[in-house]
């Protein structure tokens, strides 16, 4: 039985009443997320869903295709929640916390290059993960490294009023990045805002969360005053044998896959008794980031994802929104 509260003149509270939702293209046409080429082709591919109100991803160099993409988002209405690339978060060209000052400068440049294309995008937020992680004796350096770019990023985000959201992500293990632990990215944002970073801030995803060793109670709990303004949906593997262990982004209820359709409802439920989810205020921002079901098309894949999480969030509402 779904929800029947009532909102404005009369009516029943809708899914898109109170989320908006949306996916990675680059996710879920594997292809886009390490080739830039096909990045447009995904767009093309994905922004025609009606189901969905916005894209999680980034955008590319070349100029003709960029403006193609942006022309698609802006005649299918979505919102661009712009992720940064995965090579940021690789120890090479691109490490903002380098210990070469010449890198860093040049990856800060990179960095500041797509906040120019989110700006041209109009994206509400711009997501960024640590750097990569090199153990106990050099962390307190790369730290302090981190909060001198997290701080200048912020700076530059401030003036396109984008708010620059970290993204905790495992440290002891698989992408081993500096900031992973969600108390640590509370207290990093805590201590952000206190030198003038007002528009950073925090979010959560469900599928790092296990590969952290943290529930989403503990993130919910550990996020503190801080909170958390975005929420990326997936799903986990642990088993070592099965293909989609690891950092893959399987497919929601992946054979072995650590979360059922009852946890998806219960996840919903914890939003909405947190407060993330709300009948007033704004739309809570969720975007699911996941690969398709094997031997199925993508756009398949991610409807029945869709459909998935809108009966969840109706269960839990049933729950916790009466």
């Amino acid at each position: 039985m779904y929800t029947t509260e009532e909102k404005g003149g009369g009516g029943i509270i809708q899914f898109s009443d109170l989320v908006r939702f949306g996916f990675s293209p680059s996710m879920l046409f594997k292809r886009a997320f390490t080739d830039e080429s096909f990045l447009l082709t995904a767009y093309h591919r994905c922004c025609s869903l009606p189901e969905f109100d916005a894209m999680e991803s980034f955008l590319p160099a070349d100029r003709e295709e960029r403006t193609e993409i942006l022309g698609l988002l802006r005649t299918y209405h979505k919102v661009l929640n712009y992720n940064t690339p995965g090579y940021f978060q690789l120890d090479g060209p691109f490490n903002t916390c380098s210990d070469d000052p010449g890198t860093r400068q040049g990856a800060f440049e990179d960095m500041k290059r797509h906040l120019g294309y989110a700006a041209e995008a109009g994206s509400p937020v711009f997501i960024v993960t640590g750097c990569p992680d090199k153990g106990e004796g050099p962390r307190a350096e790369l730290k302090a490294r981190y909060e001198d770019f997290f701080l200048r990023l912020c700076a530059e985000a401030d003036r396109y009023s984008i708010r620059v959201l970290l993204e905790p992500i495992e440290r002891h293990r698989f992408k081993k990045l500096l900031y992973g632990p969600t108390a640590e990215c509370a207290a990093f944002i805590r201590a952000a805002r206190e030198k003038g970073a007002a528009n950073s801030g925090l979010m959560m995803d469900i599928a790092h969360l296990p590969l952290m060793e943290e529930s989403q109670e503990d993130a919910i709990r550990d996020s503190g005053e801080i909170g958390f303004e975005h929420v990326h949906l997936g799903e986990a593997v642990l088993d070592p044998d099965n293909p989609f262990y690891g950092h893959t982004h399987p497919p929601l209820e992946a054979r072995g896959a650590l979360f059922s359709q009852q946890d998806l409802e219960d996840q919903f439920e914890r939003f909405m008794r947190c407060g993330f989810i709300r009948k007033d205020g704004p739309r809570a921002s969720i975007s699911l980031e996941v690969s398709p079901y094997p031997g199925t098309r993508e756009e398949t894949s991610i409807r029945l994802m869709y459909e998935k999480c809108v009966s969840a969030f109706y269960a839990a509402a049933d729950r916790a929104l009466q």
